[in-house]
C-alpha cells in the first residue's frame, strides 16, 4: 500500500471515530437533559377510549406523554390538554406520528371510555384515554407516584368547568379530586425521563421529545 492510501486510511479512520465520538456525546446530552429516572414506572393494562384494552407497551418506539386526571377536572386538566395540544401542532409531522399522548382518568365512578374519547377529541383526536376500576386505577398511579385523592364525599356541580360536554344548561355533578400536575414523559422504551407542566414552554418541550426522537433513531 501506499503512503498516500495509508494516509488515507488513517484520515477515514480518525474521522469515523469523530462521528461516533459526536454520537456519543449527542446521546450523552440528551442522557444528562432527561436522565432515566429509577424507581419509578413499569408496563401495565387499562380499558381505553378507543373501546379496546391497552398495554403501556403497546406504544414501544414512540415517546409517551401521560397525564393522570378526569374530565369533570375544572381547570388544570383542560388547560394541561390544550398545551400538549399545542406543542402537537408544533412538531414535524414525522415525530407526531412516533408520539403518543395518554390521559389516564383517576375517576372510574364518572370517566367511561366512550365520555374520554369524546372529551379527548376536542384537544386531538389521537389522544387516548385509559380508565378501569378503582384498584388498577391505584395500582398504576403508584407505580409512578401519580398522588391523587377525592376531595369530599359529595358530588358538587360541574356548571364551571372550562370544558362542558353537556348540552348548555345540563350541568351534572361530579366528585372533585386533588391530583399531580405532572406530564409524564417515557422515551421509546417505556422508561421515565422526565416531567412537563404547563407552565413548560413549548420550544423547550419540543425540543426535549425531539431529542428523545432522534436519539432512538440512531441507536
Amino acid at each position: 500500500m501506499t503512503n498516500k492510501h495509508t494516509q488515507s486510511a488513517i484520515f477515514i479512520g480518525k474521522s469515523l471515530s469523530i462521528l461516533a465520538l459526536l454520537l456519543a456525546f449527542a446521546g450523552f446530552q440528551v442522557q444528562a437533559q432527561m436522565p432515566v429516572l429509577k424507581g419509578i414506572g413499569g408496563d401495565f393494562s387499562m380499558q381505553s377510549s378507543k373501546g379496546t384494552q391497552v398495554n403501556l407497551s403497546d406504544f414501544r418506539g414512540k415517546v409517551v406523554m401521560m397525564f393522570f386526571g378526569y374530565t369533570n377536572c375544572a381547570d388544570i386538566c383542560p388547560t394541561t390538554m390544550a398545551h400538549i395540544s399545542q406543542l402537537m401542532q408544533k412538531m414535524p409531522a414525522e415525530e407526531r406520528a412516533r408520539i403518543q399522548v395518554l390521559f389516564v382518568s383517576i375517576d372510574s365512578d364518572y370517566d367511561t371510555p366512550k365520555h374520554l374519547n369524546k372529551y379527548l377529541s376536542y384537544f386531538d383526536p389521537s389522544f387516548i384515554g385509559l380508565v378501569d376500576e378503582r384498584a388498577k386505577i391505584d395500582e398504576v398511579a403508584a407505580m409512578y407516584h401519580a398522588d391523587y385523592s377525592k376531595l369530599a364525599d359529595d358530588k358538587v356541580t360541574t356548571e364551571y368547568k372550562k370544558l362542558s360536554l353537556e348540552r348548555q344548561g345540563s350541568a351534572g355533578k361530579g366528585y372533585l379530586y386533588s391530583h399531580t400536575a405532572k406530564i409524564f414523559v417515557l422515551d421509546p422504551e417505556g422508561r421515565v425521563r422526565g416531567f412537563f407542566y404547563t407552565g413548560t414552554p413549548l420550544d423547550e418541550m419540543q425540543a426535549d421529545i425531539s431529542s428523545l426522537l432522534n436519539t432512538q433513531a440512531k441507536s
